[in-house]
């Protein structure tokens, strides 16, 4: 039996710091999938053909992984996913679409638009829904789909379905923590598995500094009448994101030693970061 570890790489998620701990434990086992337009029209049977067409395939990520999954007769998959506060999130996609060098709408608009014009242009029903409840979309399986309007209910459903049944739910502002919950449930399948991190694609590195509550907050206040729409049209995400914290919560809950593994998987951090700057700099 193959196992392999999906990672739905939610955009600004923390995604791509993930994904460069999956590329440094497994190497050219560990695959980037970028092909979107034959995930996002084939979607299963896709997958399935690229999972079959690499046989030492042990994790892929993918912008656009489908839902629900191939169920090939000799692969297990482990599934990934992080959710992010979604009112956090909206200054960290603004912050990224505004230096990336790129002309997809996004781009163009945050370059544009100062924060509230742009969030005021990303609330339109025909925007695509970046920061309109995309979490649950993704989650529910409907973000390959060119849906731009209000996210049904049912999609909620679909996702806190979804979510019940995955054992890797990690949350972006408890990144350490997931990495442990994350490291614990995966060694039995991949016994050489080392999450340790050097953060990647940070475009706000003093304001992730500063608690979860205090990040939220201000852009509460840097929207201001805004607020309450934006809210509104992120309450399914906001859903998500709690019951996120509260599958952590129970994971972390039934690890006995988790105290004692999160400070050893911090040490790891610290050094796998020193050999990441000795490295840049020649020296190693």
């Amino acid at each position: 039996m193959r196992h392999i570890i999906l990672h739905g790489h939610i955009f600004k998620n923390a995604g791509t710091t993930f994904d460069w701990s999956l590329s440094r434990s497994f190497g050219d086992d560990f695959l980037d999938h970028r092909d979107n337009q034959a995930m996002r029209q084939q979607r299963a049977k896709h997958l399935a053909t690229v999972v079959a067409g690499n046989p030492d395939l042990r994790a892929l990520s993918s912008h656009h992984l489908c839902y629900p999954l191939p169920q090939p007769k000799d692969v297990t998959f482990h599934p990934v996913y992080f959710l992010r506060h979604p009112i956090e999130r909206i200054q960290s996609v603004y912050a990224f679409e505004r230096k990336q060098d790129a002309d997809t709408p996004g781009a163009i608009a945050a370059k544009e638009k100062d924060f509230r014009q742009y969030v005021i242009w990303r609330m339109q029903e025909e925007v695509p829904r970046t920061i309109r409840d995309y979490q649950t979309s993704y989650i529910a399986g409907f973000h390959t789909r060119h849906v731009k309007s209000t996210a049904p209910a049912d999609w909620l459903q679909r996702a806190l379905h979804h979510l019940e049944f995955l054992d890797c739910v990690g949350v972006v502002d408890r990144y350490d923590e997931s990495m442990v919950v994350f490291e614990t449930y995966l060694r039995p399948y991949f016994s050489d598995i080392d999450l340790a991190y050097v953060r990647q694609n940070v475009t706000q590195e003093k304001a992730s500094e500063k608690p979860i509550a205090a990040r939220v907050h201000n852009t509460l206040d840097k929207l201001g009448d805004l607020a309450a729409d934006v809210l509104s049209r992120n309450s399914y995400d906001l859903a998500l994101y709690r019951q996120a914290n509260q599958k952590l919560d129970e994971a972390i809950g039934k690890i006995e030693d988790f105290d004692q593994r999160l400070s050893k998987f911090r040490k790891r951090c610290k050094r796998t970061k020193a050999g990441s700057v000795l490295q840049r700099m020649g020296l190693r």
